[in-house]
């Protein structure tokens, strides 16, 4: 049970330590990084914990409501 709390606090600091990578990457690395993921992911398997570590970065960057801009009311 020790052995099983150590690798799970050893796979928390990977995981951590990837987040903080992808958040030093622009946006076009992190769309490569996607492309480069195989087709078919295995639920729960290290590619696809990637994908979503990838997915959460991008839209972390993206303005509040997404991708559509505001209406100014102010240009003629």
């Amino acid at each position: 049970m020790q052995k099983a709390a150590e690798l799970f606090a050893e796979l928390g600091d990977s995981v951590e330590a990837v987040k903080a990578h992808l958040a030093t990457l622009d946006r076009d690395k992190l769309g490569g990084l996607i492309d480069r993921l195989p087709a078919n992911l295995s639920a729960g398997s290290a590619e696809m914990v990637m994908l979503v570590l990838l997915d959460r970065e991008i839209r972390s960057r993206e303005p509040p409501g997404g991708n559509v801009l505001p209406f100014r009311a102010d240009i003629e």
